[in-house]
């Protein structure tokens, strides 16, 4: 008996194909690294910045007009640790005159050591100011760039990280400034307060040297487009005001689409069609699948930011009836909401507040009235 696999990827990066949309965002940074400019791409967690520079990536191969290397810079601590990243970034690469162009240049790089693929470093002593081993790295990509003649893009995921590392910005900026003759620079975060601090702060190295780009939701038509296609390629369907509820639901949120996308799958067998109830029965099934990241979210949240997430959730205001009811002065309301969108947790356009994650927000409704 054949076992189907539901077509919607919901857990880690999608493949390079499965990018919903972003054509625009896609076509901006490329743009931007042919001419050698830095860009800052912000989004919040799960939102597919991940996904989306592997698809750039991947078109960049096949025109091959651009190298892209991606680093992820996730948990780095040291300067030493940064420089290991980059290392092991461009020791990865799969074979082709990237990685070829790479392997001749990492034996080179000062306290880099290569063997069977693998990519280390030699910590050694070293005076507190000396940059040492991570400023050698940062020249591999003009190094790569001479040897294939060809415009090399890197890719900082996560470059939030680099934030606790005392100086890293400093050291970073001072190699990079000279490269942009044939090195171009994507730096990829998530947590908005510390990317924007790193960029905008003016007494920081970096200050004013990306242009800044925000990864929306998912265009609706290009969602609806691409479920409609996923599930007919499975032998399934779904009806208009089916897909409108979901898309409602969603609202574009791109890890949320997917798990609930998956969610609406598995209601029916092959030949069936996915109508309302089955959107209400994915629905669900999904707030069951993340009932324990919300507990563990909401558990880190205080009182007052508990709260005002409730009220968002409601779709009230941070101010009046409904927050005097919870207990919620102007200044505390205004101060948790702050930090929940420096955290992610909350949006704001029109100097109105929503919940980033729209099954977290079903979650809190469904928890408790209206206040």
């Amino acid at each position: 008996m054949r076992v189907e696999t539901s077509p919607f990827v919901i857990a880690g990066p999608a493949p390079a194909g499965e990018v919903v949309g972003r054509h625009d965002v896609l076509a901006a940074v490329a743009d931007r690294a042919a001419l050698g400019r830095f860009v800052l791409l912000t989004a919040p967690r799960r939102y597919g910045k991940t996904t989306l520079v592997r698809r750039l990536a991947h078109d960049a191969a096949k025109r091959r007009d651009l190298a892209v290397v991606i680093v992820d810079l996730l948990g780095v601590q040291t300067l030493d640790d940064i420089a290991l990243r980059m290392a092991q970034a461009w020791g990865r690469l799969p074979t082709g005159a990237l990685a070829k162009a790479a392997a001749r240049v990492l034996p080179f790089i000062s306290g880099i050591s290569v063997a069977g693929g693998v990519v280390t470093l030699s910590v050694r002593t070293r005076p507190a100011r000396d940059p040492g081993t991570l400023e050698a790295v940062l020249d591999i990509p003009r190094a790569v760039a001479d040897r294939i003649s060809r415009r090399v893009l890197v890719v900082l995921d996560e470059f939030q990280a680099i934030a606790a590392v005392n100086r890293a910005d400093a050291v970073i900026r001072s190699q990079i400034q000279h490269q942009t003759d044939t090195v171009s620079y994507l730096f990829a975060g998530s947590d908005q307060s510390v990317t924007d601090m790193l960029f905008t702060d003016r007494a920081r190295p970096l200050y004013g040297q990306a242009e800044r780009m925000a990864l929306g939701p998912f265009d609706a038509d290009a969602l609806a487009a691409y479920v409609e296609s996923r599930l007919a390629d499975s032998d399934r369907s779904i009806t208009a005001s089916a897909l409108a509820a979901y898309l409602s639901m969603t609202g574009g949120h791109p890890q949320r689409s997917m798990l609930l996308a998956d969610a609406m799958w598995h209601t029916v067998e092959a030949g069936g069609t996915i109508d309302v109830a089955e959107v209400a029965v994915a629905l669900d099934d999904a707030l069951t699948r993340s009932a324990d990241e919300f507990t563990a979210i909401l558990g880190l949240l205080t009182d007052a930011q508990a709260r005002v997430a409730r009220l968002v959730a409601w779709g009230e205001p941070l101010t009046g009836a409904a927050a005097g009811r919870l207990s919620l002065s102007q200044g505390s309301a205004r101060s948790a909401a702050a930090v929940l969108v420096d955290r992610g947790l909350l949006h704001m356009e029109d100097r109105r507040h929503s919940l980033v994650d729209p099954l977290l927000a079903e979650c809190l409704r469904r928890l408790g009235p209206r206040p």
